[in-house]
This record gives structure tokens, C-alpha cells and sequence, in this order.
């Protein structure tokens, strides 16, 4: 009769677990209560270990950074989301919902158990004694599925729009020079693909002889079509047809030249653009996940026609060199972002390719003799524009190199967004990666200084157009008066560099933003104890320092978004289709330090009204730099954690209203992102758990009842996820049911041109 029942319990958790991805968020948090498991797992750490003294958010644990803690191909759901490594935010925001779901449980069931005992209870209890007294079942287990707390869009569905036109047909030539226009103003600078001069002659050319071109060209320019279409949208929301216009032309490149025969074909140049302009239009929907696929494509072609290595050829013409490098390039860039996105193994480092570093100089200036030299020499190139993570020791030391003359120009953007991503792959791969775990915590901490200090010479190399700190005031120092105004000359690069710089710093020091750095201290019973190793004290400084780093590289993040932001200025000053990505990772890090310090026993906290008007003066704009900097103990009396986090030695308040700032940006954002809605919900519920805590005032904060509409958006299904999101974590399949839509589409469009001419 036992072993009856046994089967059957063991059935209906199956079913519980099958069901907990398809229901709205309460249920989910009611099966995982139901079904967590109470035995323990013997612990397999030495406590005696230096390197493991960390807690479980710390560099501790990047050690399960080669687990996967649970089946991934449950269901379409789960399948939909895939893996998310430790570098992720995705992966930091579970972290956070697993603490805070753990530190609740303990809380009440710590004053349930002593609640004759008014001494008891008000004892304080540090959050590493609350750790201590957690079963190490529940320390190690993650209740939460990844699925849950991702907010990127690949559970929706991308249609082949029903288009029974000619795929060769093309838009009217106003809104093909209106879709053109945006990308390359929006899009080219960062992901140079294209030979812009080349391929906007062979387009008036296109538009203006009667021939017909090759349908790999048509096929990239309609993908050039779908992502201008999607900037335009966003620019203009009001603006008919434009959301399906996108999936128009993606539906017409598959037709023309995604098809199952073309993949099975031997690539080229043409069709290695094409595989990486749909993987940047995916990434621009929230596909992440199918961005990847497709860039993985794209990158895995280009290995096969040798696109990362140095070109000798002498038949092969200097510009045409130059504008593979900068092909291979972009698709690191691009498989970089995706990387610290979902953060999977990538295959991309620093000894995958020779191919140069990108040169500064728009193509037009090819032909002067200076420039000329630098594309024939190769010695001479190498020596010039050596790339920051491979500068010796002396160049490290040395001040601004001849690049920080160039005259500004989209190749100078386009080779400083190089520079930077190949420091921040190089951190992802020896940091985040296997190899970094089995090398042990004394390497990776060499490798935080080592690329700390790399970052810092990138930052001292950044050019004065586009500089968006104070000279020679650090890192943290950011240079409002230039980065605010919209129409100082490239304020856009600004904004994108400095976005990208704070990203790379946040990944950079996140293990070292835990709960404890400091060696454990005596017990009264134990006072005479050895003090701590001189190492030790070392390894604490150091990820106390780190730690630090991270807060104030987020702070500084969101310090550069504006006060009361629009999507417009998104668009036009920010790389919109990661902006989303960048304000969570520097969200979920802040959130995380809050939680560190949200329980009343734990902390002494200002009132809501000091709160409230010390948040309102950090976000002034004259203040902002200082804000992204403070370093002042909160004000009444200093938290009774011993050994706390480097937040406590950080301005609270300063934390608190950067997280609101950031909150707001992400509603604004989820006016037209479902991705963005998602995002939004799932930090607007860790926030009103944390806030009860930390007497924080909610009454002015962004809520998610004024999520009304957006782009692709169903407000009733919207309402039902924001009750539930007020709940519990994330959202199952249950949210944004359907597919992706890109709007309605367009009629009326003329006839094809013929083309002369390959587009290469």
C-alpha cells in the first residue's frame, strides 16, 4: 500500500512540476512551496578554505557556473529560454529571488519560534548568520525556474507573414530612404557590416535602373528594411503598419535566401551579412535566444572563410580587406553582447583571430598617404593601434596614445566599442568560464585587478569628443554638462560608450557584490583567536574594493539616463536594442545590495521622509556625478552588520533613488516593449518585498497599473500579470500569449528595379 501511494505522490509532483511554467505566478509560487524538498545535501565545502568564505552570491559562486540546475528541456517554455550562465542578469535576478524567498521564510518562521521571547527576537542576526542557520539544502537549491525570471521574448512566436506579393518587391522609395536612413544613423555606427559608401550607391542604383539584383543583396537590404522599420516605430509610435512592415521583410529574406536549400549551400561574404543582420533584428524583438542561433551562424561562416585572420592577398584590394575586418569585428561585438546576455560558453577570445584591430578612418579617406601606410603595413598597424588588453606594462603607463587625435567619425566610435569588447569577452571567458573555476579564487582575483586595470586605460584612451567623464577625476566622475544635452556634438557616442564602459564594469566586479568580504571575526568565547592571515585581510580588501566598484559603476549607469526620459531619446542617443539589457544588469546589481541590508533587525535605516528627500537631491542634475560617486556612511546609526557588505560604506539613499530612477526608465520602456513590461514587473515585485524593510515611500514610484498599451502588448492579459507579478517573481508562458507582432503591412508598394552589381 506504501509503495502505491509512493508512485503516486511521485506522479502528481510530475504533474505539478509540468504545470508550474504554464500558470500565473501565484500558483507557480504555491507548487514550488508544495513541492520544495526538504532533505539535505551534505555540504561539500571546507569551511576551513580561504576561498570559499564567501557566501553563495560571491566569487564562491562562480564554481557552478559548469551546472545546470535543471532540466532545460522540460517544455517549450524552458526550451524557449535555454541556458543562462552566471553572467547574466537573468541569472543574478533568480539569485536575488531565491535570497529573498529564503531570508523571508526564515524571518517568519525565526519570529513564529520565538515569540515568547521578546529577547529573542530582538537580537540581531547578521545575513550570514541567517545563511549559517538555513538547511544547506535550501542555501544551494534554486526554487526558482530561469524560465520564470526571463524577460527577454523567446517564448513568442516570429510568423512568416502572409505576403502573397513577389518577394523581390520593395517599398515605396520614401519609406526605403526612410528605413535606410535610420539604420545607418542608428544602427551602421555600431555594427559596421556594411561598406556604407558601397552599398548606398549600389541602393540609388537599385532605385534607378531597370535591372534586377542578386537575391542575397535583396535579401540584406530587406533586413536593412525590417531593423529601420523597427527604429521608426519607436521613434514614432503612432505610426500605422510600421510593427508588421518588420516581419514583412524578414518573412521576404527568408523566402529569398534563408530557405532550407541556401543554408545547405556553401557561404560567402553576402550571405554571412545577412545571417548577422537577422540576428541583430531579432535581438532588436527581444529574441535573444534565436539572436544567438543566428549569430553563432553568422560567426561560424566567417571562421570558414578565414574572415578572422590577417589578409595578404595582393589581389585583394586594401578597402575590401578593411571592410572584412570590420565584418568580423561587428560579429564579435555582436556575440560578445549576446554572451554577457545569456551567458552561455562562446568560442570567441582574444587567440581566435589576427585580423587587426578596425582603423579609425572613414573609408573615403583610404587614399591619403598616412592611412595608406597603415592598411599596407601590418608592423606598422600593430604598433599604432595595439589593442588595450594586449599593451604591455610600460604602454599601460603611458599617456594617451596618437588615436585620441583622430578626427571623430563613425570608424573611431566603431574601433573604441572594439577595444572595450575584447577586454570584456577576455573577462567572461577567464572569469565566468570553467577554466577560470578549475585556475581557483587567487587567479580570478589576479584577474579582476589585471582587468580593472585595463578598463582604466581603456577609459584614459577615450578621445576628447567622446569622453563622458571629468578629465582626470576616475571613472566615477561623469561629465553631465556633455552627456545631458541632446545637441552637443556626439552626444550619442557619449551615451553608448559610457553605457557600455559601466556594463563592462558591473560584469567585471559582480562576484565580489555579496553579503560578507571580511575574514570571520572571534566569538567573545574565543577572543584570543589568531587574527586574520595577512592574505585574508588582502582578499577581503580586494573584493570590498570590488564590491564598491560594481555599486557605483551601476549608479553611474543609471546616473546617465534622463529624469523624466521618452523613447525617442532612447533611440536616438542610446543603442536601443540593448538599453534594456544594460539598465537591468545595473538594476538587479542594485537590487541585489539592497537586499543584502532589507531586514529592520539587521539595519538602522533613515525615515521615508529623510529617504524621499535625499533621493530628490541625488537626482539632481548637478549633483549626479557626486551621486554616482558617494562614499558617506548612512545617516542615524551604522548598520549592526559586522562583516557586511561595501554597500554599508556607501550612500543608501543614493542606492535607493538610482533604483527608483531605473524603475521609471523601465516603465517607460514598456510603453513599447513587451520585453521591457516583463522586466519592469519583475523589479517592481522584488521592490515592494524589500521596501516594507527599508521604509521606503512606493507612493511616487513607477507602478505597473500604468502599463496601459504598448507595442505588441494585451492589456488584459497585462493586468492579470501585474496582479500576479505583485505576488511572486516573473511570469510563466501564461504572460504575453501569441507571437511577436511588428505591426500592420504595408500596401502599395512598387515595382522591382533591376540591379547590376553584387553588393560586395
Amino acid at each position: 500500500m506504501l509503495e502505491l501511494l509512493s508512485k503516486r505522490a511521485e506522479r502528481y509532483e510530475s504533474l505539478l512540476r509540468d504545470l508550474e511554467g504554464d500558470v500565473d505566478a501565484p500558483t507557480a509560487r504555491r507548487i514550488r512551496k508544495a513541492l520544495k524538498v526538504k532533505n539535505k545535501k551534505p555540504s561539500t565545502r571546507n569551511k576551513d578554505d580561504p576561498d570559499d568564505s564567501d557566501s553563495s552570491s560571491s566569487v564562491g559562486s562562480l564554481e557552478a557556473v559548469d551546472l545546470v540546475e535543471e532540466d532545460l528541456n522540460r517544455n517549450e517554455t524552458t526550451r524557449a529560454a535555454g541556458f543562462f550562465g552566471k553572467n547574466s542578469e537573468v541569472t543574478w535576478m533568480q539569485r536575488l529571488e531565491d535570497d529573498i524567498e529564503q531570508k523571508s521564510s526564515y524571518s517568519g518562521s525565526r519570529l513564529q519560534s520565538t515569540s515568547g521571547s521578546s529577547a529573542a527576537v530582538s537580537q540581531p542576526q547578521s545575513p550570514l548568520a541567517v545563511a549559517a542557520v538555513l538547511p544547506s539544502q535550501e542555501k544551494w537549491d534554486r526554487d526558482i525556474p530561469i524560465a520564470m525570471m526571463n524577460y527577454h521574448l523567446d517564448d513568442l512566436d516570429i510568423p512568416l507573414v502572409s505576403d502573397e506579393s513577389d518577394p523581390m518587391t520593395v517599398p515605396p522609395r520614401e519609406i526605403a530612404d526612410k528605413y535606410l536612413d535610420a539604420y545607418m544613423t542608428y544602427v551602421h555606427p555600431t555594427f559596421s557590416v556594411l561598406r556604407k559608401s558601397t552599398f548606398t550607391g549600389q541602393y540609388r542604383q537599385f532605385f534607378s535602373k531597370p535591372t534586377q539584383p542578386p537575391r542575397k543583396w535583396l535579401g540584406i537590404l530587406n533586413m536593412i528594411f525590417a531593423i529601420g522599420c523597427r527604429c521608426c516605430k519607436l521613434l514614432d509610435p503612432g505610426t500605422e503598419s510600421a510593427w508588421e512592415d518588420g516581419l514583412v521583410y524578414l518573412t521576404r529574406a527568408r523566402q529569398l535566401c534563408l530557405h532550407e536549400n541556401v543554408l545547405f549551400e556553401h557561404t560567402d561574404l553576402q550571405q554571412i551579412q545577412l545571417e548577422f543582420l537577422v540576428a541583430v533584428y531579432l535581438l532588436c524583438l527581444g529574441q535573444v535566444n534565436r539572436a544567438s542561433k543566428f549569430s553563432s551562424m553568422a560567426l561560424r561562416s566567417a571562421l570558414s572563410l578565414g574572415t578572422n585572420l590577417h589578409i595578404t592577398d595582393g589581389r585583394t584590394h586594401d578597402a575590401s580587406k578593411e571592410a572584412r575586418c570590420r565584418l568580423w569585428w561587428s560579429i564579435y561585438s555582436l556575440e560578445y553582447l549576446l554572451t554577457s546576455m545569456h551567458g552561455r560558453a562562446s568560442c570567441i577570445g582574444e587567440g581566435l583571430c589576427s585580423v587587426p584591430p578596425p582603423l579609425p578612418f572613414e573609408e573615403e579617406l583610404f587614399e591619403q598617404p598616412d592611412i595608406a601606410r597603415l592598411l599596407q603595413d601590418r608592423s606598422l598597424r600593430e604598433a599604432q593601434l595595439r589593442p588595450t588588453l594586449f599593451e604591455t606594462p610600460t604602454q599601460l603607463q603611458s599617456g594617451p596614445t596618437w588615436v585620441a587625435d583622430c578626427k571623430p567619425c563613425s570608424a573611431l566610435f566603431f574601433y573604441h566599442l572594439t577595444d572595450l569588447a575584447l577586454i570584456t569577452q577576455a573577462v567572461l571567458n577567464k572569469i565566468y568560464s570553467i577554466e577560470g573555476i578549475r585556475e581557483g579564487s587567487s587567479v580570478t582575483e589576479y584577474r579582476l585587478q589585471k582587468y580593472t586595470l585595463r578598463m582604466d586605460r581603456w577609459l584614459a584612451k577615450v578621445p576628447p569628443p567622446y569622453q563622458f567623464t571629468v578629465p582626470d577625476a576616475g571613472p566615477w566622475h561623469l561629465n553631465h554638462a556633455q552627456l545631458d544635452d541632446q545637441t552637443a556634438p556626439f552626444a550619442r557616442e557619449r551615451v553608448c560608450l559610457a553605457m557600455n564602459y559601466y556594463s563592462a564594469r558591473v560584469i567585471l566586479c559582480r562576484p565580489c557584490l555579496s553579503q560578507t568580504h571580511s575574514p570571520q571575526q572571534p566569538s567573545s568565547s574565543s577572543a584570543t583567536t589568531t587574527p586574520p592571515a595577512p592574505d585574508a585581510n588582502h582578499r577581503a580588501k580586494l573584493r570590498t574594493d570590488m564590491a564598491t566598484d560594481c555599486l557605483q559603476a551601476a549608479c553611474s549607469l543609471i546616473s546617465i539616463l534622463p529624469e523624466n526620459p521618452d523613447i525617442a531619446w532612447f533611440v536616438r542617443i542610446t543603442p536601443w536594442w540593448s538599453v534594456l539589457h544594460f539598465i537591468m544588469q545595473a538594476t538587479t546589481a542594485l537590487l541585489l545590495a539592497l537586499s543584502f541590508v532589507s531586514f529592520p533587525d539587521q539595519t538602522t535605516l533613515p525615515s521615508s521622509s529623510e529617504s524621499t528627500s535625499k533621493s530628490k537631491a541625488t537626482s539632481n542634475s548637478n549633483s549626479k556625478s557626486a551621486s554616482a560617486s558617494a562614499s558617506v556612511s548612512v545617516s542615524g546609526s551604522d548598520p549592526v552588520i559586522p562583516n557586511a557588505l561595501a554597500l554599508l560604506d556607501t550612500d543608501i539613499e543614493t542606492v535607493i533613488a538610482q533604483s527608483k530612477k531605473a524603475l521609471h526608465c523601465i516603465h517607460t520602456l514598456a510603453t513599447v516593449d513587451p520585453a521591457a513590461r516583463r522586466a519592469f514587473l519583475l523589479c517592481d515585485g522584488v521592490v515592494r518585498r524589500l521596501a516594507p524593510a527599508l521604509k521606503i515611500d512606493l507612493r511616487d514610484w513607477p507602478r505597473a497599473e500604468g502599463l496601459v498599451g504598448g507595442a505588441g502588448v494585451d492589456v488584459s492579459n497585462m493586468q492579470r500579470e501585474s496582479q500576479g507579478q505583485s505576488q511572486g517573481p516573473g511570469q510563466g508562458q501564461g504572460g504575453h500569449e501569441g507571437s511577436v507582432d511588428d505591426g500592420s503591412r504595408m500596401e502599395g508598394l512598387e515595382d522591382l528595379l533591376d540591379f547590376e552589381g553584387n553588393g560586395v
